[in-house]
């Protein structure tokens, strides 16, 4: 099955063309890509799983991100949210007796905290960020959002 981008007809699984790769290394979303391979950024992985837990479609996170699932295919996106949420669920300390509501307050918390982490580390070196999250500032990414309902699995 194909889709167009650009006029350019692209389809899903198997290796991806020159246009593709070049297509997807553009992301934010991807750390690297090669012709049968995609490493995703640890900051879309986090994000994918904490919308998933809230019950978005990993369908619609991937689509929303540039990745249309044409393209990177059903399964492959199936398959690496179901291994990033198991990673995610192990590195939450009690997690099996947890709402997923619960789960997704610590995974926030704790991602804010890598990014807090990360940017007095690069105070420290001297590294200059236009980008600065300034996290500490920011209002709650929870704030209003309603995480007590149940896990989209398809």
């Amino acid at each position: 099955m194909g889709y167009s981008k650009g006029g350019k007809t692209m389809r899903g699984g198997g290796s991806f063309s020159m246009d593709e790769l070049q297509m997807l290394r553009d992301l934010p979303a991807v750390a690297n890509v090669s012709k049968d391979r995609i490493t995703y950024s640890n900051a879309f992985k986090q994000v994918c799983v904490i919308r998933y837990l809230a019950g978005e479609s990993p369908t619609k996170i991937f689509r929303e991100a540039g990745l249309p699932p044409e393209l990177i295919g059903y399964k492959r996106i199936e398959r690496s949210v179901a291994r990033w949420k198991a990673a995610v669920l192990k590195s939450v300390s009690g997690s099996s007796n947890m709402s997923n509501g619960e789960i997704i307050t610590e995974l926030v918390n704790l991602y804010v905290h890598a990014v807090t982490r990360k940017e007095k580390l690069d105070d420290i070196a001297g590294i200059a960020n236009p980008d600065k999250a300034n996290i500490g500032n920011a209002p709650h990414p929870l704030d209003g959002a309603n995480v007590s309902g149940g896990v989209y699995i398809r």
